[in-house]
């Protein structure tokens, strides 16, 4: 991938150049200016096409290198090829930036940063709904084989009583179904343990629920309130890591040996 303009990004986007260039200003858009003119970074257009394309979720590799990088993982990011890392900066820089908009949206339709993160990790587990005992669910809350995340994570910051909510690993998903005699149901509004059966991608976060995967967990419940939240999550990451939404050096040296 090469530099564009700003009028072929506009383009590509839909949107007007005046948004390109506020783009560019708050760093969702990766660019350089060239004389006068503005050029930008095509790898930097993809984070904002992929909201726009909601349904393309990212392969397990991608969303762990996602997920490290959102936490500063770097045994994870170590492993990864120059390029694997530039494209897991760019993703996150955009998903970021996109938090921070505070474009008025139609009531149907989600932040576009929820959107985004339900897309990207939606495969990072399988999402299983249940029904328990409401007397099981105190057990179920401290069953040392569930990583509560979700509703029932305290940094949520809502409350949930009535609901249980986190990772298993694949191993401990029929076990723990036999133990509490757990029954499946279709949709949430019957469930009230809602269990994440972890994948790969989640080999170093069970035990470990990062901000990242805690609002990818209340982004996927579709309701204002666990929404938002999520979104209130992602500015934290921000708040607490400026540095991931700005074009640091170490970005510039992995574009340059990605291209080289």
């Amino acid at each position: 991938m090469g530099d564009v303009s700003v009028a072929e990004a506009a383009e590509r986007l839909g949107v007007g150049v005046a948004r390109v260039h506020q783009r560019i200003a708050d760093g969702s858009l990766r660019a350089e200016r060239i004389g006068s003119q503005w050029v930008i970074d095509e790898v930097s257009l993809s984070p904002l096409l992929e909201s726009r394309r909601p349904g393309r979720p990212l392969s397990e590799r991608s969303a762990r290198a996602l997920l490290a990088l959102s936490e500063g993982n770097r045994r994870v990011l170590d492993a990864l090829a120059p390029a694997e890392r530039s494209r897991a900066r760019d993703r996150l820089r955009g998903l970021l930036a996109n938090s921070m908009s505070e474009d008025a949206l139609p009531e149907v339709e989600a932040h576009p940063a929820v959107s985004l993160l339900r897309s990207w990790l939606r495969n990072r587990a399988e999402r299983r709904l249940f029904r328990a005992s409401p007397r099981d669910l105190p057990d179920l809350r401290d069953d040392a084989r569930i990583a509560l995340s979700g509703l029932s994570h305290p940094r949520s910051g809502i409350a949930s009583g009535d609901l249980v909510e986190g990772y298993v690993a694949a191993g401990d998903i029929d076990p723990v179904v036999n133990d509490y005699v757990l029954s499946s149901v279709a949709a949430d509004k019957d469930s009230n343990v809602v269990l994440h059966v972890a994948s790969a991608v989640l080999a170093d976060n069970i035990g470990h629920i990062s901000a990242l995967l805690l609002a990818a967990d209340l982004a996927e419940h579709r309701r204002p309130r666990e929404e938002a939240r999520a979104v209130a999550l992602l500015r934290q990451i921000v708040k607490q890591n400026p540095g991931l939404i700005s074009i640091g050096e170490e970005g510039r040296g992995d574009r340059r040996e990605a291209r080289a």
